[in-house]
């Protein structure tokens, strides 16, 4: 379930974004919920009680603006996608420092519902690239993990290790294809018959000396016969993510 908001002090503008939203998120197979606001402030008592996990937010408003409401959520919760929507299309710029997810400028309403209807579809692979990864152990143990924990996956015989942020690893019976073709192909790609590695966490890569350069400083190698695949889904993740 995606906790949504919409604040806006426009009522007409509330009630467009709301019915577009709504429909958007349900044709993306999102489950959601969503709760309207006409003020920064009531919008930011109900955020403290329980943290929305996306907010479509206006700008420029009375009490409180756009910015300021956006200030304290990050102070709540990082993680929250916020994407502002506002008259004032020369603020883009300055709405940066609180990491939007995207800036819809208000125009006619079939520009919005385009702009809606891309950020959504945006959303939704962002929402599934989130989704908790069920490992399976020893003695049939399993373990939920977020995509982001995950370095990379190195097959060993007849194990897959699971190489985490920090720093420890789990190795569990299995076959690499069968992981592969279980994980999310937005964030997961095979780089070598013996690597997959989580492109959120790629430094750089370096096709030339065929390898790519890890977050933590580590060094995945790419071979020849993955190269190609690697390279275009590589590419759809700066596109989608960066």
């Amino acid at each position: 379930m995606i906790y949504t908001a919409i604040c806006d002090d426009n009522k007409p503008m509330l009630d467009f974004l709301k019915g577009r939203i709504d429909d958007l998120l349900s044709e993306n197979d999102i489950e959601h919920q969503i709760c309207t606001f006409s003020s920064g402030l009531d919008f930011l008592e109900s955020h403290k009680e329980r943290p929305f996990d996306v907010i479509f937010m206006d700008i420029v408003m009375p009490e409180i603006n756009g910015f300021d409401a956006a200030k304290q959520v990050r102070k709540i919760s990082q993680d929250t996608y916020i994407i502002f929507i506002t008259t004032e299309s020369s603020l883009v710029y300055d709405s940066f420092d609180f990491q939007p997810f995207y800036f819809i400028p208000k125009s006619k309403p079939k520009i919005i519902e385009d702009k809606l209807r891309y950020v959504v579809k945006k959303l939704a692979l962002h929402i599934a690239a989130d989704e908790k990864i069920m490992i399976v152990g020893a003695y049939d143990n399993k373990r939920f993990v977020s995509p982001r924990e995950i370095l990379y996956i190195k097959s060993s015989i007849n194990n897959v290790e699971y190489h985490f942020t920090d720093g420890k690893t789990q190795s569990v019976r299995g076959r690499l294809d069968d992981v592969s073709r279980s994980l999310n192909s937005y964030i997961f790609s095979r780089s070598h018959n013996r690597y997959i590695v989580n492109m959120s966490h790629i430094d750089r890569v370096d096709y030339p000396n065929m390898e790519i350069r890890l977050d933590n400083g580590e060094f995945i190698i790419i071979s020849r016969g993955c190269k190609k695949e690697f390279e275009e889904m590589y590419l759809n993740y700066t596109r989608n993510f960066s």
